[in-house]
């Protein structure tokens, strides 16, 4: 059977009845095929939701995780390095821009690291404790620290405020550190205030 006799049949009822029956196999198996794509693009798309979603979480997680290792770390090591409580949530914010301070996964166990710079020049991740030393030394720091100049670096010597009508002339780094900001702050405005009328 040459071409033409072929499309002569397929024009026949018994040739649109063979035809029919092939394309209603493929049109079954293409509309199979949609229904199974569809079916795919929507469980591709609840679980990039879920992704998403998941993604989201544990970016809160890490940041509850960074603000107990890395801010409240930072906060009592500042505290415990005689810092004025008024000067701790912006001496966090430059140690963890200096150092790169960021939190260090190892297996189950996390810990809080920054970066500081050795005698050769070489980058050294080193805990929290050794970054907040490196800071005191600095210049910035030792505006914020209560006591700088007690010789071994601890925080014992006694701080100079001018002479006032409350009668204080010095007062030890540890009796200002435990000074609450608003008793601190009403001290220094006194002394200022009798240190000009003097």
């Amino acid at each position: 059977m040459d071409v033409n006799e072929l499309n002569k049949w397929l024009e026949t009822e018994e040739g649109k009845q063979w035809s029919d029956s092939l394309k209603s196999g493929l049109v079954n198996k293409r509309d199979e095929l949609l229904q199974a794509l569809k079916d795919a693009n929507g469980k591709l798309a609840e679980m990039d939701q879920r992704s998403t979603a998941a993604e989201a979480l544990i970016k809160e997680e890490q940041a509850a995780l960074a603000a107990v290792l890395v801010d409240q770390g930072l906060a009592q090591l500042l505290k415990d390095a005689h810092v004025f409580d008024v000067a701790v949530p912006s001496s966090i914010a430059t140690l963890k821009e200096t150092y790169g301070i960021k939190v260090r996964a190892d297996g189950l166990n996390r810990s809080a690291v920054g970066i500081i710079k050795g005698d050769d020049g070489k980058e050294i991740e080193k805990p929290l404790a050794d970054i907040v030393s490196s800071w005191s030394k600095t210049q910035e720091a030792k505006q914020v620290i209560q006591n700088t100049n007690s010789g071994g670096g601890g925080h014992g010597g006694m701080v100079s405020i001018p002479q006032s009508n409350t009668g204080l002339k010095n007062l030890s780094g540890p009796a200002l550190a435990s000074l609450s900001d608003a008793e601190f702050t009403n001290m220094r405005n006194q002394a200022l205030n009798g240190a000009g009328s003097a």
